[in-house]
């Protein structure tokens, strides 16, 4: 909770001055919220196919819609903040879903996911009330992600029957979250820590290297112009 919290106050205090700064900057984040909320829609759509629960597949269908309009949403508003060409994105995802044992992980990964973004979306909102367009669209969006959240909720609890499964569940969407997050933060330390290593070497030893290369091109030089080049079309003494 205390990292949403702070999240959405870094958002609030640096966000609307970024976007004003750079509206491009603007306009590639609200593509990148496109291509999720796209990404989220075909993670809809390929469950969909994995349960033979009628009022879950109706479920499933009506958000996949809805994830649809939400990335047509965020892309006609990067087009009109958008200086240049806006590129596309990488095209990857990780499938959640590959049978029907996946389906209750994959409902408490909705459930949690859903949360997480309703909470972000609502402080993208506030954070840019100087793009009425943008936040518009932050706004309406987040209600539909609360409406999905519980929807999620409800239909685990339904498929598996104990709030205790459900609870467990969401605990290992939380553990798995926090895990991949650490993974990505361990390598920009290390990324880090690499750049800061070649930096100190270059401080170590870049003076005396800079010394040796600067001595052998001197005598180099010297050797140059104390044996210049014999130039063959002039007669030497002995013709």
């Amino acid at each position: 909770m205390w990292s949403t919290h702070l999240r959405n106050a870094v958002t609030r205090a640096l966000l609307p001055l970024s976007w004003r700064i750079d509206s491009q900057h603007a306009a590639r984040t609200l593509k990148r919220f496109s291509e999720v909320e796209f990404d989220s829609a075909w993670q809809y759509l390929n469950a969909l196919g994995h349960t033979r629960v009628p009022k879950m597949q109706l479920m499933l269908f009506e958000n996949l819609l809805e994830e649809m309009e939400h990335s047509d949403g965020f892309l006609e508003v990067a087009h009109k903040l958008a200086r240049d060409r806006l590129q596309g994105g990488s095209g990857s995802r990780s499938v959640l879903v590959k049978s029907a044992n996946d389906i209750h992980y994959f409902l408490a990964f909705a459930h949690e996911s859903e949360k997480a973004i309703c909470a972000q979306f609502n402080g993208y909102a506030r954070a840019c009330s100087h793009l009425p367009a943008a936040a518009e669209v932050f706004r309406g969006i987040a209600i539909d992600e609360e409406k999905h959240e519980r929807e999620a909720r409800a239909s685990l609890l339904a498929v598996v029957g104990s709030e205790t499964i459900v609870r467990r569940l969401v605990w290992k969407v939380k553990f798995k979250k926090a895990y991949a997050s650490w993974l990505r933060g361990s390598q920009h330390i290390g990324d880090a820590i690499f750049t800061l290593w070649l930096g100190a070497v270059y401080l170590l030893f870049g003076p005396l290297l800079r010394s040796y290369c600067a001595a052998r091109l001197t005598k180099s030089t010297q050797v140059q112009v104390a044996e210049p080049a014999q130039n063959p079309l002039r007669p030497t003494l002995e013709s």
